[in-house]
């Protein structure tokens, strides 16, 4: 039978016609299959084009895709209009704030609460030779003992949770920037000379009680070079900490929140070191406001006259106005350290190494 096909020249001329044609679609026998096909079975009866095809003859519902593209069956398929993402902004989160702060001094009423029920122990049990609480007011070491472990106990409860709840190292948090003292170190030396030439001025000038209640914790020279070493060592650390750390920080802030919920501004963002950038009216309140306390916290010892606490006040204003223009706590302590020694240093002229109190 293949033999009678190969050799029969009809079917092998029909052969050569259908290898020697061109690759088509049959068109008219597909249109013919689309006629014979019902519109109920296949719902494009008309033959046409597709680019006749409208976005109502197609079903789809108006979305959004995973490519940024929005399709609306209203519009033509043919015209995609981009979509845009709102990516939604960031709060500005500034620490320390009044939250912060207001537990950093529950840490130091608690640890108040410790030492004073201390200190009562002792003088129940007559621990250390105490008899009665003036003995232990009288006592330089028990009181700079006591006020040191006040300051120890409120920083081992700080230092854990401020790191877990701000996400950084404790320092870091309050913006210590040890590098920016550094590097000013010359600058912060000379402002503690003028701030020492300043109290020297007010002491002239303003009244000064003669003798200030402090001046009984200066009995021997063991209590006055352990008064130096607190005074310049410990003392500036725990007081800028307290006051320009937590409190001045934390006081510009609230007015800068209060500002902009009345005004409906948005938060400035923080600088490239995580800074809070507060507003000329926030730091000018700030520096005011935390200047009250600290001058009050040395109003004890100074027996209450307003010649002294008012020159603590200015010495306070310009601490805060080193932090806030150096955006750097450590360039605050250096001054405020530096500040004491100088104190020390003149009253350590004055007596003779602290040999002869009565010069003082």
């Amino acid at each position: 039978m293949s033999d009678k096909a190969s050799t029969d020249p009809a079917t092998k001329e029909e052969l050569d016609l259908v290898v020697a044609a061109p690759l088509e679609p049959a068109a008219d026998d597909a249109q013919t299959a689309m006629e014979q096909v019902s519109g109920e079975e296949f719902p494009f009866t008309q033959p046409g084009p597709i680019a006749e095809l409208s976005a109502e003859s197609v079903p789809v519902k108006s979305e959004q895709s995973g490519l940024g593209l929005r399709f609306d069956a209203s519009e033509p398929a043919s015209e995609l209009q981009p979509f845009v993402f709102s990516v939604p902004e960031l709060p500005v989160v500034r620490t320390p704030n009044l939250a912060d702060a207001a537990l950093f001094l529950l840490l130091l009423l608690l640890g108040l609460l410790v030492t004073t029920g201390l200190v009562g122990l002792a003088l129940h049990f007559h621990w250390l030779g105490l008899r009665s609480f003036s003995d232990a007011q009288n006592l330089t070491w028990l009181a700079l003992g006591t006020q040191f472990l006040l300051y120890a106990m409120a920083l081992a409860g700080a230092v854990p949770f401020f790191r877990m709840a701000w996400g950084k190292p404790y320092l870091t948090g309050l913006h210590w920037h040890a590098a920016t003292a550094v590097r000013l170190r010359y600058r912060l030396l000379a402002l503690a000379f003028v701030c020492n030439i300043l109290a020297m001025v007010g002491n002239w000038m303003l009244p000064f009680p003669d003798h200030a209640p402090i001046d009984k914790m200066f009995a021997t020279a063991n209590d006055a070079l352990m008064l130096m070493s607190f005074g310049v060592l410990v003392a500036p650390f725990f007081e800028e900490m307290i006051f320009r750390g937590f409190l001045l920080p934390a006081v510009a802030t609230g007015w800068d929140w209060c500002h902009e919920r009345l005004t409906g501004t948005r938060p400035r963002h923080l600088d490239t070191e995580g800074n809070p950038v507060w507003s000329t009216g926030a730091k000018v309140f700030g520096a005011l406001v935390v200047s009250a306390p600290f001058a009050l916290m040395h109003s004890a010892q100074v027996g209450s006259a307003w010649g002294p606490l008012m020159l603590l006040y200015c010495v306070s204003l310009i601490l805060c106005a080193v932090r806030l223009v150096t955006r750097s706590l450590a360039a605050s302590t250096v001054v405020h350290s530096a500040y004491n020694f100088m104190l020390f240093a003149v009253m350590l002229v004055q007596t003779g190494g602290f040999r002869h109190m009565d010069k003082m």
